[in-house]
């Protein structure tokens, strides 16, 4: 372990034991580009700012696998990386092909891949894969109400190796999976 290391451990402890006397919850620092993870809580933990400032430095693919996508701002960020040339495709929940109003019918007449996994009673998968090299999740799913009213969390986590695995869980699911069409 690095000198590094030991010292933001060590910070870490000290902020933990300090705050913890006062019996407040500690507010982990702002991600660094040092550091290969970051962590948010919602409500109103900038989640949604998290998710949509990473996908703005998407280059190649972005790989989402959700029950839903329908926060407006990472709807934009979806589509803005589409119409950069980022190769995005979306995995829903099966609800999503029947709702009233679809998340997946927005993404598809944007031109985003969109498929639907009938497969599974619940796919509560809350993934997205950038590059190749970055995955966010955790419970925080992708809905204004996550960010303004749940309690939920979202890990952004720079690491390849993850990022395969998960790529790979991605395409499993992709392939007994079938192409929403809009109607």
């Amino acid at each position: 372990m690095t000198v590094g290391k030991i010292t933001g451990i060590v910070s870490l402890v000290l902020l933990l034991l300090a705050s913890g006397a006062r019996g407040q919850i500690p507010r982990l620092p702002e991600p660094e580009q040092s550091r290969p993870w970051a962590a948010y809580f919602s409500p109103n933990g900038g989640a949604t700012q998290a998710v949509v400032e990473a996908l703005g430095r998407s280059t190649h693919t972005v790989l989402v696998q959700a029950s839903t996508v329908s926060s407006p701002p990472i709807v934009k960020a979806l589509v803005d990386a589409h119409h950069r040339g980022v190769k995005v495709e979306v995995i829903l929940e099966r609800g999503q092909s029947k709702a009233r109003y679809s998340a997946a019918a927005a993404l598809v007449n944007a031109g985003i891949v969109t498929l639907i996994d009938g497969t599974h009673p619940a796919a509560s998968n809350n993934v997205i894969v950038i590059d190749g090299q970055v995955v966010l999740t955790g419970s925080f799913g992708f809905t204004a109400a996550a960010e303004r009213d749940n309690a939920e969390n979202l890990l952004v986590i720079h690491a390849p190796g993850l990022a395969t695995r998960y790529g790979d869980n991605w395409k499993a699911h992709a392939a007994h999976s079938v192409r929403f069409v809009a109607r």
